[in-house]
């Protein structure tokens, strides 16, 4: 992919700022929008994506069409979580038990729907740390919390690398909760953003050493999340926590070593 970054049609100066500074974080060009139509900023600088960067969106320009961040479900969760409202379970919080003041690091960040959740459920003194192996989806999701309204998500801190490098680097016990979602992966798990993670995330299993190298870095436990009934949760010899009848996720905890 040869990718620029660019503004919305008629930006403000903290857009273009904005746009300069993502660029420079992530070795892209700049390509100053001035009005034109997306495609011919594209062929001026002889891309074929584009990362736009608006004062409230951030879309995705590619093939002629924009794809827009958003946290999906994230949104409604996080919405239910700070009003109160439990009638409806949500499987991540069950299972990771999240505390008020906790760390948590979520290294399967996509767009990040369950990073924005648990950032409500840490609270004003947590902190959510989310690694994304692809630079596309890392700087949507990055750009995508920095517009968010929610407050829980300036608790969110993206880090655009691999979690094998991270947790190499990583001191033992730094989080209290380790999550895992690898479930892009399957068919089933298609439409709105998981198209966008399907096409960029990385396609790859979570390995048992990966899941070796979480439980040091993990002070309670690692969450892993599958679909029913568990193809993964089986690879790996989990065995997954009870769930309603007809779940269409299943989820794991593991003891950190």
């Amino acid at each position: 992919m040869r990718l620029a970054v660019t503004t919305a049609l008629d930006p403000d100066r903290a857009e273009r700022d904005a746009a300069e500074r993502v660029a420079s974080t992530y070795g892209w060009p700049s390509a100053p929008r001035e009005g034109r139509p997306l495609a011919e900023v594209a062929a001026r600088c002889d891309v074929d994506s584009l990362l736009v960067l608006g004062a409230r969106r951030v879309t995705l320009w590619a093939d002629g069409v924009e794809r827009l961040w958003a946290p999906g479900m994230g949104e409604l969760r996080l919405k239910r979580l700070m009003s109160g409202e439990r009638t409806t379970r949500d499987g991540l919080l069950d299972a990771a038990d999240l505390q008020p003041g906790d760390a948590v690091l979520d290294a399967t960040l996509g767009l990040g729907m369950d990073a924005l959740v648990a950032a409500g459920a840490v609270g004003p003194g947590g902190t959510v740390v989310g690694l994304e192996a692809s630079p596309v989806l890392a700087a949507m999701a990055s750009e995508g919390f920095r517009r968010h309204g929610a407050e829980a998500a300036r608790r969110i801190a993206v880090v655009a690398t691999d979690a094998d490098a991270f947790f190499g680097r990583t001191a033992a016990r730094s989080f209290d909760v380790v999550l895992f979602d690898p479930m892009f992966r399957h068919a089933k798990a298609q439409g709105g953003g998981f198209d966008l993670v399907r096409e960029f995330g990385d396609p790859g299993p979570l390995t048992a050493e990966r899941l070796f190298q979480a439980r040091h870095v993990a002070r309670r436990w690692v969450v892993v999340k599958d679909g029913a009934p568990g193809p993964d949760l089986a690879r790996l010899g989990l065995t997954p926590l009870p769930s309603a009848r007809g779940a269409r996720r299943l989820y794991a905890r593991v003891a950190p070593l």
